[in-house]
């Protein structure tokens, strides 16, 4: 059994430490991120504002989720340049203390968060995904008054109905110089109104229409119909038609594993596995990109970290893309893809020396 010394429970605490720091940053800026697209999303009248705090707070415990791996890589490079700038690495390994331990320290760490990865890959994100799933098909059922923007033009969600309005009334319960398209059994009905609120009536919704006009005719043909109304009422479709979404991020792991055999199926089950093995193959080669030349600074490495980061991951999003446009045979997955650092640990460990050191020492006790 691997005794863990003092040394392993110092750089592991300095580790998590550091996560903790980088997640926190990282955290902002997805937040920001999630919030700009929601924003944007409602200005163009797709979401009520009512959904928009749920929305941004699903999506970015979401996005945090898929973020673990490179903000474990970071806390494992920024404390690894902080002791070799300082010299502590070369005191460590004056004092006998090995690259294996160093290592036994990093997957302290790793380990427990690759697992604790792959249950929230599991369970939480399709949880996640489902909720937001959810919450939009709530959003959708809402009367189409609620998303629309005076402006922009927008298309009912049932049906294809597509609405303007110009602008809203001062007391903002109406839309004022309203514009509506409709389409029927290759009939073109085309409304303009000054006045439109929103009614319901028992099961139905209503659009009711004030001082207007209404053409109905065939496209092509000269013979339309003009009617003038003072007030007209107009059925809304029943937007609770709208097949539920159900993205393939919110299916259930043993779902996926039922239909292995289909590769867009399986291309979402090999990325929920990778994510997890990317935290051990970050780890991995951390401590090589970590041993900057003395006197070279703390982000010395850094840059060649991101690039090897880079690579992984669009290796990753690729390699999922080309697995369900059946690109990849479906027994390869996205196993080949860790490839990536793993090469990179093999050359900068055959270049720093580092792979004898460590071979050698691997089976010496801490004291």
């Amino acid at each position: 059994m691997i005794r863990v010394g003092i040394i392993e429970r110092f750089l592991a605490r300095d580790f998590l430490v550091s996560q903790a720091a980088v997640t926190a940053v990282l955290l902002l800026v997805i937040i920001g991120g999630v919030l700009g697209r929601a924003l944007r999303d409602v200005a163009e009248g797709r979401l009520p504002l009512d959904v928009l705090p749920a929305l941004v707070a699903f999506g970015s415990l979401k996005a945090l989720i898929l973020l673990w791996p490179v903000a474990l890589f970071l806390a494992f490079l920024l404390v690894l340049g902080r002791l070799q700038r300082d010299s502590e690495l070369i005191a460590m390994q004056a004092g006998g203390v090995s690259f294996a331990r160093i290592y036994r320290a990093i997957f302290l760490v790793a380990v427990p968060s690759a697992v604790f990865l792959m249950f929230l890959m599991s369970y939480a994100v399709p949880r996640v995904e489902a909720v937001v799933d959810h919450l939009r098909d709530l959003a959708g059922q809402r009367s189409d008054l609620v998303g629309i923007t005076p402006g922009r033009f927008l298309r009912s969600r049932v049906g294809d109905q597509v609405f303007f309005a110009e602008r809203l009334s001062p007391d903002r319960e109406a839309l004022l110089n309203v514009f509506i398209f409709d389409e029927r059994n290759g009939q073109t009905e085309v409304t303009v109104a000054a006045r439109a609120i929103a009614e319901i009536f028992g099961d139905h919704r209503y659009l009711v229409l004030e001082d207007g006009h209404r053409y109905v005719g065939a496209a092509g043909d000269g013979a339309f119909q003009l009617l003038s109304f003072d007030r007209a009422r107009m059925v809304v479709p029943d937007p609770t038609l709208v097949q539920p979404r159900r993205s393939l991020d919110a299916l259930p792991i043993s779902e996926l594993w039922e239909r292995r055999d289909r590769p867009r199926y399986r291309a979402e089950l090999e990325w929920r596995l990778a994510l997890p093995v990317s935290v051990l193959m970050l780890g991995l080669v951390a401590l090589p990109l970590g041993l900057a030349p003395p006197r070279s600074g703390r982000y010395a490495r850094l840059p060649v970290a991101l690039v090897v980061y880079v690579l992984y991951a669009n290796f990753l999003i690729m390699g999922k893309s080309w697995l369900e446009a059946g690109q990849l045979p479906i027994w390869m997955g996205l196993w080949w893809v860790h490839l990536v650092p793993l090469s990179a640990w093999l050359v900068m460990s055959w270049r720093s020396c580092m792979w004898n050191r460590m071979m050698h020492s691997l089976v010496r006790r801490p004291a």
